[in-house]
């Protein structure tokens, strides 16, 4: 079937059950921004394969909101079809429940998965519609309807992450929760999303693609530690481990029965924003439970990382280095020699140099290699069937990243695969004046990201552009690539010692190129004075930066020395761990520059 085929048959389903409107969101009962591909089913009835993007389906029109990242992306997969793209980002762009509220008529049923939202959505689209008695069927989805291959569940062996690379273990983790529980007046934690489960427990799997993830629940009470998963997935060994931690184990669809019919009483936090509604339903009806609204103490504490954590990722970062190495420097003579290559070339073979890294487990998101105008799309992702050649000349970028035992990384990097023209040199120029001007800075202990941005952002407002997403984002430890809560945008949640974010300011120019660099670090204690502590980033990241690409005329002599000392202590760490073949090409791109 075509997209407005499945459209049409979706319609058909919702006249049956006098439904005026249906919602597929991107995300799965976890709230992942990275699933199984069981939950794409909006990306299987529209084709967009974009990571952020709810659907809209009405008798009257169907929509696509998504965000900055993905417009271009959103644009061209959907040409042809009939739906509709909201520019989710733009100040004069409706949310999608608020297009609802608008254009339904008084008396509507909206439908929707409830496992696939949590309770603050639900509450915030109950308030919003309640003035016109518009209702919300929580138990339709059509996806099974439509969807007559629709892939299964995953379910993969799940094992304990020895404390050697978590630096805790899960015993240590759940008092420490208990603890947090106790001081805002909570006895008991329901465990939503994947990488709260799976860092609290330390447990891990291969359940999300590029994630390396447990499908799984949690509940934490005074006297109790429950993980719900796949027991046929746990073995034996991993099952002695969670018990010798005190941790019970039961099988992962049992989490809403246990919470309907557990017997004891308690008061548990509900974190709105990470449980599912259909979680949320259970505990309602139940007696013994008092709900109490507030923020889960998990990603808090997930997000600083022990230095065991810290010192492992080094670790992680080198070993991505030495890949990164190998790649271009097979990359760059593979071209020299003449040989043909595509984007999906250098997205498989950078994956085998990675691979051939100790501990390495999987990638940590889907390779973004985008040679000239693909790199405007912020989250472009070549395929067999949709690649470009590359040619001596113009910006190619190379956005990838791994998962090892050792921690996630996450780098991206672009370079001159011959001429370039003077706009790609100085949009190239400005934004690693941004990645600069941000890994030099030293803040306040309470600064947060926001305070941090704009001497980011900055360098590329001064010639009248912008990126429309964020400047970083957190990293997780051998979790998800991107985790909450460091970010440069937010103003509440203050930067703290451990914190891992990237720095990564870029230039998108829709039909012509995009330009990005992109750094990992953490926050670490710097100089304490009569105006308190302060904090400066160091950095994990050790590949060079293409110095061809660069307008020396922007830069000023602190920035040239920054970068001339980080090249230096790129050369020195990774040149003796890799072939000759990238050692000559580390060389070569690590020279010092001068004007």
């Amino acid at each position: 079937m075509t997209t407005n085929e499945k459209i049409a048959k979706i319609r058909e389903l919702m006249k049956r059950d006098q439904i005026q409107a249906l919602i597929i969101p991107s995300g799965d009962p976890h709230m992942s921004e990275y699933f199984s591909d069981h939950w794409r089913t909006g990306t299987y009835i529209s084709g967009f394969t974009g990571e952020a993007g709810t659907w809209v389906i009405t008798t009257e029109i169907s929509g696509l909101w998504t965000d900055g990242r993905f417009y271009v992306q959103a644009q061209n997969q959907l040409a042809g079809t009939e739906v509709v793209l909201f520019r989710a980002s733009e100040p004069d762009c409706p949310s999608y429940t608020q297009y609802l509220h608008d254009t339904l008529p008084e008396n509507s049923v909206v439908a929707l998965n409830g496992k696939l939202f949590n309770v603050d959505q639900i509450n915030q689209m109950k308030d919003l519609f309640a003035d016109k008695d518009i209702s919300i069927d929580i138990t339709k989805d059509y996806g099974n309807d439509v969807w007559e291959d629709r892939p299964k569940e995953e379910f993969t062996p799940v094992y304990y992450l020895d404390e050697k690379y978590s630096g805790k273990t899960a015993a240590q983790k759940i008092t420490e929760v208990r603890e947090a529980l106790a001081e805002s007046g909570c006895d008991a934690l329901v465990v939503s999303r994947l990488d709260n489960t799976n860092w609290l427990f330390n447990v891990r799997a291969l359940d999300v693609p590029t994630s390396p993830l447990a499908t799984s629940y949690g509940f934490i009470s005074k006297d109790s530690a429950v993980l719900f998963l796949s027991l046929s997935c746990l073995s034996e060994e991993a099952k002695e481990t969670l018990s010798k931690n005190g941790i019970c184990v039961k099988e992962y669809e049992e989490i809403y029965s246990y919470l309907e019919n557990l017997n004891t009483q308690a008061t548990v936090l509900c974190d709105e924003k990470e449980v599912n509604y259909m979680l949320y339903n259970a505990m309602e009806k139940n007696h013994n439970l008092m709900l109490v609204p507030g923020t889960s103490p998990i990603p808090m504490m997930k997000a600083i990382k022990n230095e065991t954590e810290i010192a492992n990722t080094y670790t992680a970062y080198l070993k991505d280095g030495c890949a990164e190495a190998e790649f271009f420097g097979w990359l760059f003579e593979a071209l020299e020699n003449g040989e043909t290559l595509t984007e999906w070339d250098c997205s498989e073979k950078i994956a085998s140099f990675r691979a051939a890294q100790g501990n390495y487990v999987s990638e940590s998101f889907t390779a973004i290699m985008a040679y000239r105008d693909n790199a405007a799309m912020m989250h472009y992702a070549p395929t067999p069937d949709n690649c470009k050649k590359l040619e001596r000349a113009h910006l190619f970028l190379n956005d990838s990243g791994g998962q090892y035992y050792e921690g996630t990384t996450d780098t991206t990097r672009t370079f001159a695969l011959g001429e370039i023209s003077a706009q790609e040199r100085r949009d190239f120029t400005t934004s690693l004046k941004g990645v600069i001007a941000l890994s030099r800075q030293r803040f306040l202990a309470g600064s947060t990201g926001s305070d941090l941005d704009a001497i980011c952002r900055g360098q590329v407002w001064r010639d009248g552009l912008n990126y429309r997403c964020g400047t970083g984002h957190g990293v997780g430890y051998f979790l998800n690539v991107h985790e909450a809560p460091p970010n440069f945008r937010d103003r509440t949640i203050a930067l703290e010692e451990g914190m891992f974010i990237t720095i990564e300011p870029g230039v998108y120019t829709e039909g012509s190129h995009g330009v990005r660099t992109e750094n990992s670090v953490v926050v670490r204690k710097d100089i304490e004075t009569e105006y308190g502590q302060f904090y400066r980033f160091e950095t994990f990241t050790v590949v060079p930066i293409d110095t061809d690409c660069l307008d020396l005329a922007l830069m000023n002599d602190e920035e040239i020395q920054w970068l001339n000392d980080y090249h230096k202590h790129v050369y020195e760490k990774v040149s003796p761990l890799v072939s000759e073949r990238a050692r000559k090409w580390l060389e070569k791109k690590t020279q010092p520059i001068s004007r």
